[in-house]
């Protein structure tokens, strides 16, 4: 087993190993300079935490893009299984929802919280937000859908005097409507946690916490100096006057004493401990939801880019694959990596239980339905279930369960000089923001603690 810092943070470069619990050892055989985060892989601008602590340690920040209007989404509800570009279910139907929009607010006996001095305004602002076109028929003005203006998409694009741009006839509300592709993927990116801008650290998400091993510490040396890594630790005892951890090293078992501890261990493997921690403790513990996440990367040549137009961002399918993700650097190079698959919950946890090769295979066969050819230009494949590799058993706590909130507050509540830590305690779980904040909170509440024992 190779010991490494960064737990979820995990980018991969050639030659390096790992293996899941049970499973084969994976090598990266990507080409030299290619890398591919595992774990995170994006910082939101609102992840204030994180960015001021790239921007302390000089960590290389650069454009992660999240959506591309070229990007692709597959649905196998729509005819036998149609791919389209994510501008064509987008706009068309924002088209058909602003001219539905429009017929009903002209209704005599429509109830509108509209003055009527500003229902041409109003109507006025639809037809640009929907690209409507206006039609006069007997004095009346009407507005009607017709991707007139191209947002949905080009049937010929702009070319000589003779070649004006033709637009894509719209695809029918129904239609769009059965492919459920508004469910989830042309909608996602108005999520807050996926709003633009987004970044990632230059060359690698590991360069963020690379940074802070970096840092020298107060006793010599540097942060990487003071880490001892293949310690595990089997027990936590809280004294009144020390915290005392027993683990195994080196095949000894070992014991430490501590005034203070902090423990980020993930909940799924925290809770197989012993501990003298109160029952209701390691209740809230082993209650705590949590999620599987798994992905697949690939290295191949920069085909998404030659073939489709596409320059970073995700496409989606309802296979369980869920997304590609296409890097957002080294744009025109001969080769590159893609996130050849990304899902998390039940569909992880379903995938994840098959061996690496059928998930390459499975992600090989699901990525030609985006990519017509995807098998014969991918290459070097690699595969991570999160609640597969040992020292995490999980992807991330799961905050949209109900159950969260009590359990993660029992678990963030300091048990005298016993604290635990990490974004499986945060409404920001999954993310490296919500592991500083709830860091700094642990910090916070042990300076309380010294400073009353001081008094």
């Amino acid at each position: 087993m190779l010991f490494r810092s960064g737990g979820r943070s995990f980018t991969i470069r050639r030659g390096d190993r790992f293996r899941e619990m049970d499973g084969e050892e994976q090598v990266c055989r990507f080409d030299a300079g290619q890398w591919l985060n595992m774990g995170p892989g994006r910082i939101p601008h609102h992840h204030v935490h994180v960015i001021d602590y790239c921007r302390k340690f000089g960590v290389a920040l650069q454009p992660y893009i999240f959506a591309s209007r070229a990007n692709l989404v597959h649905s196998s509800r729509l005819g036998n299984g149609r791919t389209m570009q994510v501008r064509r279910a987008l706009y068309d139907l924002q088209g058909h929802v602003a001219e539905l929009l429009d017929k009903c607010v002209v209704k005599p006996d429509m109830d509108v919280p509209i003055p009527k001095d500003e229902l041409e305004t109003f109507r006025d602002m639809l037809s640009k937000f929907g690209d409507l076109t206006r039609v006069e028929r007997n004095g009346q003005v009407s507005y009607v859908y017709r991707n007139k203006s191209g947002h949905a998409g080009l049937e010929v694009p702009p070319g000589m005097p003779d070649q004006p741009p033709r637009p894509l006839g719209p695809m029918a509300l129904d239609e769009i409507l059965r492919s459920r592709v508004w469910d989830d993927y042309i909608f996602r990116e108005t999520d807050i946690a996926w709003q633009t801008s987004l970044m990632e650290p230059a060359g690698g998400m590991d360069n963020f916490y690379k940074a802070f091993l970096r840092q020298p510490s107060r006793r010599g040396g540097t942060i990487a100096d003071r880490i001892r890594l293949g310690a595990r630790v089997t027990e936590i005892a809280v004294k009144s006057d020390a915290v005392v951890l027993a683990y195994e090293f080196a095949g000894a078992r070992r014991s430490l004493a501590a005034d203070y501890c902090i423990s980020t261990i993930p909940v799924p493997i925290f809770k197989t401990l012993r501990t003298n921690l109160a029952p209701d403790y390691m209740r809230a513990a082993e209650k705590l939801p949590v999620q599987a996440a798994g992905k697949v990367g690939w290295q191949a040549e920069r085909f998404w880019e030659t073939r489709d137009n596409i320059y970073g961002g995700i496409s989606w399918t309802d296979d369980p694959i869920t997304q590609i993700w296409y890097p957002s650097s080294g744009y025109l190079s001969r080769k590159g990596t893609l996130t050849g698959a990304y899902m998390y919950g039940d569909a992880a946890d379903a995938f994840n239980a098959r061996p690496v090769a059928q998930r390459l295979r499975l992600a090989r066969d699901q990525g030609e339905k985006l990519h017509d050819g995807f098998g014969r230009f991918v290459e070097h494949g690699v595969v991570i279930g999160w609640n597969n590799m040992e020292f995490e058993r999980f992807a991330w706590a799961d905050e949209s369960d109900p159950a969260f909130p009590e359990h993660a507050k029992t678990l963030a509540t300091p048990q005298g000089r016993f604290h635990m830590a990490g974004d499986q305690l945060t409404f920001w779980s999954g993310w490296q923001e919500g592991a500083l904040i709830s860091a700094q909170a642990a910090v916070q509440s042990i300076d309380r603690l010294v400073r009353a024992q001081s008094r």
